[in-house]
């Protein structure tokens, strides 16, 4: 090289490349171009490993627009997310799928909405999610995740006060006078028995459904970001034996929520609706009268502004957290992927005319679509169990509702929350790969497969009136078909549209208090499941015990052979005092089976099973 002839400076104009500088050079025979160049600053490309980790320190922090203190990078962490994202799973547990739940009857009685209608409440949350959740994954791929689950977040707080509207809306909560119409008792010569809710109209009901239904979608749409964009972006940003176990404590934090929505949800219900309007104590009413209606409406406020404290800090997360790119880089590719999809351009971002291909692209991948199946099964099956647990306790081991709901509360809180914690903690000391923890999923499911033959085990059937036992005789139904109404009871123009099934002193189950000819005289009664109706004056319950006192007085004239008749006043007597004694307790019969007690245990196991594939087959889906 000869002579210097001159220098370029600042830019390559040609390559577009910051900072470029370049010497040409003369050797005699040519001209030659000699030249470095210096990356942009302001881009993560082509850095060196020290380089990059202080692009990430500076561009890549925590707080809100230009506030981004030193003081609060302390929580630009994986961890902190998590905390904040446990917190999140907790009250949207509690809010949407314990106390909504909870206090639907309560709306019912509130609003006049029949059970056909209160149900679209509830589902609307899953219809909404459902239609969202596909969209909301695709679009938020590549985008900012955090900025995109706080608007969920505050979606589902806008939810939450629309929610609670309908309370302040409707006025004043009017009290029926008439006792009897709230009673499903022996009302001769009156109106049809429980039927009160032949007055509704539809107007009332399209009224106010419609507010509740869109706040419920709200709940829907504003949570399916975190449960997906969340989901990777902790997978994103953390090393990949800790993603189970951060799923596990969110899933564990649901779980612990939904359980407080029912158990102190509920406790709002003793709290009188319009406390904030009227006394309560001059209304002369309390919580065990059937017009009272609780409060369930401070929950909602509650926690929609819990809500809003919460959208906070999940907004000062940047699009990806420090280290992020090393651990992807590092992180070893398991899952299955076709040629196709391993030579497109990763730096394209997808548009929406490419959906269509992607899913395709999905379903022709049969790790991810065997795992959606599996996931699908278990939900239904957990589903089920949550939706009628109760119910198969009450009607297979003969157990009041309250024990049975208690029983549910006991095997589900620890069941299904240690299930998704424990099945994070496997995975993350096992160090499973994606083949391992499908290996463990399967192993896992066939012993909740075998345990799930405990729902084939029941006690004894009680004995019902007018089902599979006569009315009086108490003699076996047999094969003809069943009828309620009997000559005790053809008087009381029952309604067969609410169960509420009474124990009659005579061992006998009735479908209803009115069933059983019980006229509006009953007395509560202390227990330790809590207060339950005594009714004092029931024909049906009368009409069995003079039957029997009549065989038994009969067997024993024949076995003493006495022919002398039984006295009018003996019979009087034993009238009188089943009179003065409780015919019928409310709730049915209780048995002495104990085959409750193997059951429970097994289904707490089932149920530990069932929830450890959770956070593991989530970890496996995105790999």
């Amino acid at each position: 090289m000869n002579n210097l002839r001159e220098i370029y400076g600042s830019k390559d104009e040609l390559n577009n490349i910051w900072g470029s500088g370049y010497l040409k050079l003369s050797n005699g025979k040519e001209l030659l171009t000699v030249g470095t160049q210096f990356p942009n600053p302001e881009s993560e490309d082509g850095l060196s490993e020290e380089s990059e980790e202080e692009w990430e320190k500076k561009n890549l922090r925590y707080g809100w627009g230009k506030f981004k203190p030193d003081c609060l990078q302390v929580f630009n962490s994986i961890r902190w997310y998590v905390f904040f994202t446990c917190v999140f799973s907790l009250f949207q547990g509690y809010l949407v799928n314990g106390v909504i739940n909870a206090i639907i009857s309560t709306l019912e009685k509130r609003f006049e909405l029949p059970s056909s209608k209160a149900g679209l409440i509830v589902s609307s949350n899953d219809f909404i999610a459902f239609f969202l959740v596909l969209f909301i994954s695709f679009y938020g791929g590549e985008r900012n995740k955090p900025r995109l689950i706080g608007i969920g977040i505050i979606t589902l707080g806008i939810g939450s006060f629309i929610f609670s509207l309908p309370h302040f809306l409707a006025g004043t909560y009017r009290i029926s006078e008439d006792l009897n119409a709230f009673e499903n008792v022996c009302n001769i010569n009156g109106t049809l028995s429980g039927s009160s809710c032949s007055t509704r109209t539809a107007a009332s009901v399209s009224r106010y459904l419609y507010v509740f239904m869109l706040a419920n979608a709200l709940h829907g749409a504003g949570s399916t970001p975190m449960f997906t964009l969340g989901t990777t972006y902790i997978d994103s940003n953390t090393k990949a034996k800790n993603t189970s176990f951060y799923l596990g404590l969110i899933y564990a934090a649901a779980s612990i929520g939904v359980a407080a929505g029912y158990m102190l949800g509920a406790q709002t219900l003793s709290i009188y609706t319009d406390f904030d309007k009227v006394d309560p104590e001059k209304l002369e009413l309390t919580p065990a009268d059937p017009r009272w209606v609780g409060a369930w409406w401070i929950n909602f406020l509650i926690v929609g502004s819990v809500i809003f404290l919460i959208t906070i800090p999940v907004l000062g997360f940047p699009k990806r957290l420090p280290g992020s790119k090393k651990l992807m880089e590092e992180r070893e590719e398991e899952a299955h992927i076709s040629a196709k999809t391993e030579q497109e351009d990763q730096k394209e971002r997808p548009g929406w005319r490419d959906f269509p291909r992607m899913i395709a692209a999905l379903l022709m991948n049969p790790t991810f679509l065997f795992l959606a199946l599996a996931t699908c099964t278990e939900g239904m099956i957990v589903s089920g169990i949550a939706a009628f647990g109760a119910k198969f306790f009450q009607e297979k081991f003969n157990l009041p509702a309250a024990f049975a709901g208690l029983l549910m509360g006991i095997v589900t809180v620890p069941g299904a929350g240690g299930g998704m914690f424990l099945g994070g903690l496997l995975v993350k000391k096992l160090k499973l790969k994606v083949l391992g923890i499908i290996r463990m999923d399967l192993i896992v499911a066939i012993i909740a497969l075998v345990i799930g033959c405990l729902f084939f085990i029941q006690c004894p059937k009680m004995e019902m009136a007018g089902v599979t036992s006569n009315y009086i005789t108490k003699g076996d139904f047999g094969g003809s078909s069943s009828n309620l109404t009997s000559s005790c009871n053809a008087e009381c123009q029952c309604s067969t549209m609410t169960y509420e099934p009474v124990c009659g002193m005579d061992s006998l189950v009735y479908f209803s208090p009115c069933h059983a000819g019980c006229k509006n005289d009953y007395k509560w009664m202390d227990s330790p499941m809590g207060k339950f109706k005594a009714y004092m004056n029931c024909s049906c319950v009368q009409a069995s015990f003079a039957y029997q006192f009549m065989v038994n007085n009969k067997s024993m004239a024949v076995e003493t052979t006495t022919t002398a008749p039984v006295s009018t006043s003996t019979m009087m007597s034993n009238q009188t005092n089943v009179t003065a004694m409780p015919n019928a307790f409310q709730g049915i019969c209780p048995g002495d089976c104990k085959l409750v007690w193997v059951v429970v245990p097994l289904l707490f196991i089932g149920m530990l099973m069932t929830f450890t594939t959770v956070s593991p087959t989530q970890t496996a889906t995105l790999r």
